[in-house]
């Protein structure tokens, strides 16, 4: 038993192609549908109390110095006269916390 497979292909590609264009024009439709609708609505935008909060402390943060430029000079001149003392367990001990912070 032989099977004819002349023009096989031929068929798929028209089907297909006739496919392609029925669905470009359904997607111009929805399209068209979907711009009058966005038309007659209105878009409404609201805040949780912790989304509100957290632009307010952006809003705050953003309107302080982001340096404290005598703080700088302060220490700057303690370092440079040799009177800027370093507390090595006082370091230590914040290390730790902050490391032990990361873990929990």
């Amino acid at each position: 038993m032989a099977n004819d497979i002349t023009n096989i292909n031929s068929s798929r590609t028209s089907t297909s192609g006739t496919r392609q264009s029925q669905r470009s024009d359904s997607a111009s439709n929805n399209s068209a549908n979907n711009s009058r609708n966005v038309a007659n609505t209105a878009d409404k935008v609201s805040l949780t109390s912790t989304a509100a909060r957290l632009k307010d402390i952006e809003q705050r943060l953003a309107s302080q110095a982001p340096v404290d430029n005598n703080r700088v000079n302060q220490v700057k001149s303690a370092i440079n006269n040799g009177e800027y003392n370093v507390d090595a367990d006082r370091v230590a001990n914040k290390m730790i916390d902050f490391e032990s912070s990361l873990r929990s």
